[in-house]
C-alpha cells in the first residue's frame, strides 16, 4: 500500500513518523528504511524522532538511487553491485570509446581533436546526459536498443557501443524485468516498509515503480506540500498573459507566488497522484500566524487564495529585506541583525538560526571573520564547503596535482612549505622556512627540475637557474668552499652545522615531487598513477598527517576505472581531473545542524524549520541558476512534466524556505554597486517577493527594505537614521572616546626604563647598524619585535638581461680575476655557474659590456692599494666603541673600490668608518678616506672634532633606545645632498610615488608613525641629526 503524508510543515511530517515507530514498530533487529534526499535530512530527522519517542535508533538512510538499486538487486539475479550505467563509471567508458576509436565518431571530431583532456571533458558531459535519458527520458533508449535509431544519430550509436553491445543492466532495462518479476518474488525477502522522507522530486519512472513496490508492502511518502487545496492546474500569471486575450479566464492563477514557484511540487504530486490511484493520502496541514506578514504569505500559499490587503503593523518584523554592497558587508549587518533578536527575544537561541546561501564557498569566509572575531562572537558551524576549505591536506594534494603540469616555477614548488604538513615533514618552522627562501634565492632557482625538461617548455637546454643545479650547489657547499668550479658548478658554502639536515630533509621532499613531475610527461595506467601519488603523499607529509579521506579518495577512483573496465594509460591531467574531483567531494551533514547558528548552502531540501532563516546572497543573475544545457542534450528541445530543471528547483526550494520559516524571514542581498552606489537588482524571486508583499500592504517596500552604507563604521549607525544600528563597539553611541580610537599608534611617548648599561659598549658595526635603521633597532632591543619586510615572491623566469642590483656582483667576479693576473674570460664560466648571466648569445653581450667596465676601471686604479687592517677602541664618557678598520694604505689612506652605484648606506658605512679612523694617530695611516667607483672617483677629508660627531652620534644611539630616534637615512642623505636642505623637497623619498615605494613603507616606520609624518611632526629633530650624519659628511666629501 502506498501511504502519502503530505504537509505544510516539516515537523508535522516527522511527528507522524515518529508515531509511525511508535505505533507500527518493525520486527526487533530489522532497520527501518528511510529514504532521503540528503544525510543533513536523515541528521534532522533523528534528532526529531528522538525528541518525539525519546531515542532513535536502527533507522538506516538511503538516497533514492541506493534504495532502487537494492530493490532491484533483492529482486532480480545477476544484478551488480554497483549501478556500472552511473555517471562517474559510464565517463570512463565513454572515455576509452574517444581514446581508442576517435575516428568512429566525426560528429565529435571538433570536440575530440583536443586530445585526451578535451576527451574526458567530453565524456563527463554526455555520461550527465545520458543518466538524465535513462530516467527521463526511457523511450529513447529503448528505441536505441531495440535498433530504431537513425543510422546518422551519433547518440544511438554511441549509447549502442557503450551500452547495448554489452548488454549492460541499466535502469530500464531492469525496471522492465523487475515488473515481471516481482510478480512471483517471495514477500519475505523485501522490506518490511520503505519511508520516503521529504524527498521533493521523483522521475516518472520512479514514481511508477513505487506504484508497482507498493503491491506488495507499504510505503510511506512524507512530501512537503505548500497548499492544503488541489493546485495541479494552476499556472503562473506569466504564463497566462502569453495567451490570447480569449482564452486567459480559463487559466487559473490561484495563488501567484505557488504558481510561479511551485511547478516541480507541483507536477511530483500530480506525478504521484495519477500513477497510484489507490494512493492512502494523509492531510497534516497547520495553519500559521495570520497576524504577521509571513505568516499571511504562508497562509495564503496554504489556501491558494490570491493577496488581498491586510492591515499591517510596522513593529511587525517577520519579514526584512537588506541591500548592502557586498558579501562582506552582508555579514557584518546580519551579524548587528542577530544580535538585535537575541536581545529582542531571549528565548531565541542560536540553534533556532540557520543562514543559507546559493553560493557558500564565496560566502563562508566573511561569515567566519565576522562571527568568529566580532566583539560579542556567536557559535555558528559551516556545511557544506568544498573540502579544501576545512582541510588543509587537500589543498595540499590539490597543489602537487598542479605541479606536473606546470614548469616546476621556484614559487609553486615552494609553496608547499607553507603547509603545517609538509614543514612537518622537513622539521622546519615558518622563520626556517624563509631561510630555506634565502638559499633558493642565493643559488638562484628559477625553474625547470632539470636541464633536459626545459626544452619541452620552450627554455634553453642549460642546467643553470633549475632545481637540479641549484640543489647540487647547496649539496657540494657543505663539503667544499665556492672558490672554483667542480665539473662545471660551483658551490654555495654557507650552508653549516645543523642546517645541512635541514637541507637535506628538504631534498628528499623535493626529490619526490621532481620524480613525480617528471614521470608525469608520459601516459600511465590508473593503478601506476594512483601507486605514484601515494609515494609522493609518504614522502612529502609526515607520518601523523589525516590521509584517511586521500586514500579513500584513490581508492574510490580505482574502484570506478576497474568497475568500467578503462585499462588505457592516461595523461597526468586526466589522473589530476579525476582525482580533484574526488578529493572536492563534500560531506553534506558536517557542519550541518551543528553548534550554534547553522551556516549551509540553500540546496535541496536544506529547509528544515527553524525560528529565524535568512537567505544572504540573492543576487541577479546568481539566483536561480540558469539552466545550461550542452548543446547536444535533447531534452532542451522540449521540456516534459517531471523533468529536473534548475531554475524550477531553485524556485522551489525558494519557496520551502520561506514555508520553514516559523517567525522571521530575513533576505538580504548585493543591492549597491561599492564603485559608484548605483542601485542593483536583486534576486528575481526577492522581487516578486516583494511586489506580492505590495499587493497585500500597499507602499510597504520602503519599510521592508533596508539600504546600508558602504562601510560598517558610517555615522548613520551614530544616527540611526532608516532603521539603521550597530553593536560595534568602536562606533557606537555609547563608546567613549578611547574606545573610538579603534586603531591606536602604537609609540604614545611612553616612558621606558633604562637600557642595560651593557649596551654602552658596542662595536663599530652595532653603531652603523643602528644608523641604517634606528627604528628597527629600537623595536628589536627594547620590545623583541622583528618585522620582516613584506617576502618578495622568488623570480621565476630566468634574467634575459642583466637584473637589477646584479651589476655589482657582476664586476667583483670580473675583479677579482683579474686581481689574480687571470684572464677576463675566466670569470665567464663562474658567473654563468651562478646563475648572473642570461642564457646563450644576451649572456654573452652582457658579460662583454661589464668585462670592458671592469677592465677600464682596473687599470684606471693602478697600482691598487696595499690594506692593511687596524683595531681601535675609543672611550667616550660612558660609552665604549670598538671595531677593526679594515682597507688601509699607509700613504693614501683607508681606500675602497666599489663596482657599483653608491647608495645611502654605502656613504653611511664608509662615513663612520671614516670617523673612527680619524680618531687613530695620522702616523698609523693618514686620515683621508678614497672611494673609486668605475664612474667617479671620491675623497674624504681629515676631520678635525672626529670624537666630538662620535659622542654626538653615541648620544643620539642611546637617545634612540629609549625611544623612536626621528632620523630615516634614505630621506636624510637626499635631504643633505641638496645646496638648500629643505625637508619639503624631499617628501616624495618619504612618500613614494608610482614607480618606487617609499621609506615610510618599511614596516617599523608604519608601526611607529601610523597616522602621522615624521618628518612633518619632528621636522627639526630630524634636520638636526641629519645635518649631524650627513651633514657633516656632505662637508669634507670632495
Amino acid at each position: 500500500m502506498l501511504y502519502l503524508h503530505h504537509s505544510n510543515q516539516l515537523e508535522q511530517l516527522a511527528h507522524e513518523f515518529a508515531q509511525l515507530q511508535r505505533e507500527d514498530p518493525l520486527e526487533p533487529l530489522v532497520k527501518e528504511q528511510v529514504v532521503v534526499q540528503n544525510s543533513g535530512m536523515g541528521r534532522w530527522l533523528s534528532l526529531q524522532t528522538a525528541h518525539y519517542n525519546g531515542i532513535t535508533a536502527n533507522i538506516r538512510y538511503l538516497f533514492p538511487a541506493e534504495m532502487t538499486w537494492e530493490l532491484l538487486r533483492t529482486v532480480l539475479a545477476e544484478v551488480p553491485e554497483k549501478d556500472p550505467c552511473a555517471p562517474p563509471v559510464m565517463r570512463w567508458r565513454l572515455f576509452a570509446i574517444f581514446l581508442n576509436e576517435p575516428e568512429a565518431w566525426p560528429e565529435l571530431a571538433r570536440y575530440l581533436s583536443g586530445g585526451a583532456t578535451a576527451a574526458w571533458q567530453l565524456a563527463a558531459q554526455i555520461a550527465k546526459v545520458f543518466d538524465q535519458y535513462l530516467f527521463f527520458r526511457p523511450d529513447w533508449i529503448r528505441e536505441w536498443e531495440s535498433g530504431k535509431g537513425a543510422d546518422d544519430d551519433w547518440q544511438a550509436r554511441l549509447w549502442w557501443r557503450v551500452a547495448g553491445e554489452q548488454q549492460l543492466p541499466h535502469w530500464v532495462r531492469l525496471q522492465e524485468r523487475f515488473a515481471h518479476a516481482l510478480a512471483s518474488i517471495n514477500p519475505a525477502v523485501l522490506p518490511q516498509r520503505i519511508c520516503f522522507f521529504s524527498v521533493p522530486v521523483l522521475s516518472p519512472g520512479y514514481v511508477q515503480l513505487l506504484g508497482k513496490v507498493a503491491e506488495y508492502l507499504d510505503i510511506h511518502i512524507y512530501l512537503m506540500n505548500p497548499c492544503s487545496e488541489y493546485w495541479g492546474d494552476i499556472e503562473s500569471e506569466k504564463r497566462k498573459h502569453k495567451q490570447q486575450p480569449d482564452v486567459q479566464d480559463y487559466f487559473n492563477v490561484g495563488n501567484p507566488l505557488l504558481a510561479s514557484w511551485g511547478r516541480q511540487g507541483r507536477d511530483f504530486l500530480d506525478l504521484l497522484i495519477e500513477a497510484n490511484a489507490d494512493l492512502d493520502a494523509v492531510e497534516l496541514f497547520g495553519e500559521p500566524d495570520e497576524s504577521t506578514l509571513l505568516g499571511r504569505i504562508q497562509t495564503d500559499m496554504l489556501l491558494l487564495r490570491m493577496p488581498e490587503v491586510m492591515e499591517w503593523d510596522a513593529a511587525d518584523t517577520s519579514i526584512a529585506l537588506h541591500a548592502c554592497h557586498s558579501p562582506m558587508r552582508e555579514a557584518e549587518v546580519l551579524y548587528d541583525q542577530l544580535l538585535a533578536l537575541f536581545t529582542a527575544h531571549p528565548d531565541v537561541t542560536p540553534a533556532d538560526v540557520v543562514i543559507m546561501t546559493p553560493d557558500i564557498d564565496k560566502y563562508a569566509p566573511y561569515l567566519d571573520a565576522v562571527f568568529s572575531s566580532a566583539p560579542y562572537p556567536l557559535p555558528f558551524s559551516i556545511a557544506d564547503r568544498s573540502p579544501g576549505y576545512a582541510q588543509s591536506i587537500t589543498n595540499l594534494c590539490e597543489h602537487l596535482l598542479s605541479i606536473p603540469q606546470g614548469r616546476c616555477d621556484v614559487e609553486s614548488v615552494l609553496t608547499l612549505l607553507e603547509f603545517e604538513e609538509v614543514r612537518a615533514r622537513i622539521g622546519v618552522d615558518e622563520a626556517q622556512v624563509q631561510q630555506c627562501r634565502a638559499w633558493i634565492r642565493a643559488v638562484n632557482i628559477r625553474w625547470g627540475t632539470e636541464a633536459g625538461m626545459r626544452p619541452e617548455l620552450g627554455g634553453a637546454n642549460t642546467p643553470e637557474h633549475t632545481w637540479r643545479y641549484g640543489l647540487d650547489r647547496l649539496l657540494l657547499g657543505y663539503a667544499m668552499p665556492g672558490k672554483a668550479l667542480f665539473n662545471g658548478i660551483l658551490p654555495w658554502n654557507e650552508i653549516e652545522g645543523s642546517q645541512a639536515e635541514m637541507l637535506g630533509r628538504l631534498q628528499q621532499v623535493l626529490e619526490a615531487v621532481f620524480e613525480l613531475a617528471n614521470w608525469g610527461r608520459q601516459a600511465h595506467t590508473l593503478a601506476e598513477w594512483n601507486r605514484r601519488f601515494r609515494y609522493l603523499l609518504d614522502a612529502v607529509v609526515g607520518e601523523d598527517a589525516p590521509l584517511q579521506a586521500v586514500w579513500q579518495a584513490l581508492d574510490n577512483l580505482e574502484k570506478t576505472v576497474t568497475q568500467a573496465g578503462c585499462e588505457q594509460p592516461l595523461e597526468w591531467a586526466v589522473f589530476q581531473s579525476a582525482l580533484a574531483e574526488q578529493l572536492d567531494k563534500r560531506s553534506e551533514s558536517d557542519g550541518f545542524l551543528g553548534r550554534g547558528i547553522t551556516c549551509c548552502a540553500l540546496m535541496p531540501m536544506r529547509t528544515v524549520p527553524f525560528r529565524f532563516v535568512a537567505l544572504i546572497g540573492m543576487n541577479d543573475g546568481i539566483y536561480p541558476r540558469r539552466d545550461a544545457r550542452a548543446s547536444f542534450d535533447r531534452m532542451g528541445q522540449g521540456v516534459k512534466r517531471g523533468d529536473r530543471l534548475k531554475r524550477d528547483e531553485d524556485r522551489y526550494l525558494f519557496l520551502e524556505s520561506i514555508l520553514s520559516a516559523r517567525d522571521w524571514l530575513y533576505i538580504s542581498y548585493v543591492g549597491q554597486s561599492p564603485h559608484d552606489n548605483s542601485e542593483l537588482p536583486p534576486s528575481v524571486l526577492v522581487s516578486e517577493l516583494m511586489d506580492y508583499l505590495e499587493r497585500c500592504v500597499p507602499d510597504c517596500r520602503a519599510a521592508l527594505l533596508t539600504k546600508h552604507p558602504l562601510q560598517a563604521f558610517s555615522p548613520k549607525y551614530l544616527r540611526g537614521e532608516a532603521g539603521l544600528f550597530t553593536y560595534n563597539s568602536y562606533i557606537a553611541p555609547s563608546a567613549d572616546k578611547a574606545a573610538a580610537n579603534f586603531c591606536p599608534t602604537f609609540w604614545q611617548d611612553f616612558t621606558l626604563p633604562a637600557p642595560d648599561p651593557a649596551y654602552r659598549a658596542l662595536n663599530l658595526a652595532d653603531l652603523i647598524r643602528f644608523y641604517q635603521n634606528p627604528a628597527r633597532v629600537f623595536l628589536k632591543e627594547r620590545f623583541g619585535l622583528r618585522l620582516n619586510e613584506y617576502a618578495e615572491e622568488l623570480p621565476v623566469r630566468e634574467p634575459f638581461a642583466l637584473e637589477q642590483y646584479r651589476e655589482r656582483d657582476v664586476r667583483e667576479c670580473i675583479f677579482q680575476q683579474l686581481q689574480q693576473a687571470l684572464p677576463v674570460s675566466t670569470a665567464e664560466p663562474l658567473l654563468r655557474a651562478q646563475g648572473l648571466l642570461p642564457h646563450g648569445k644576451p649572456g654573452e653581450l652582457v658579460f662583454r659590456k661589464e668585462a670592458d667596465v671592469t677592465e677600464a676601471f682596473f687599470k684606471r686604479i693602478q697600482p691598487l692599494a696595499l690594506w692593511q687592517r687596524e683595531l681601535f677602541d675609543l672611550t667616550e664618557g660612558d660609552f665604549y666603541l670598538s671595531g677593526i678598520l679594515n682597507k688601509l694604505d699607509v700613504t693614501t689612506g683607508r681606500t675602497l673600490y666599489e663596482l657599483g652605484k653608491l647608495s645611502y648606506w654605502d656613504w653611511l658605512d664608509a662615513w663612520l668608518h671614516h670617523l673612527a679612523l680619524n680618531t687613530l694617530p695620522e702616523s698609523v695611516c693618514p686620515h683621508i678616506t678614497l672611494i673609486h667607483t668605475p664612474e667617479a672617483s671620491y675623497r674624504l677629508e681629515a676631520v678635525s672634532d672626529a670624537r666630538e660627531q662620535l659622542q654626538q652620534l653615541l648620544a643620539w644611539y642611546w637617545q634612540g633606545l629609549h625611544a623612536p630616534l626621528p632620523f630615516f637615512p634614505k630621506s636624510g642623505f637626499n635631504l643633505m645632498e641638496q645646496k638648500e636642505p629643505e625637508v619639503a623637497k624631499i617628501m616624495s623619498t618619504w612618500e613614494g610615488s608610482g614607480n618606487f615605494a617609499g621609506e615610510c613603507e618599511k614596516p617599523e616606520y608604519r608601526l611607529l608613525y601610523r597616522d602621522s609624518n615624521p618628518l612633518e611632526t619632528h621636522e627639526a629633530a630630524f634636520m638636526a641629526i641629519a645635518q649631524g650624519v650627513f651633514g657633516q659628511m656632505f662637508s669634507v666629501k670632495k
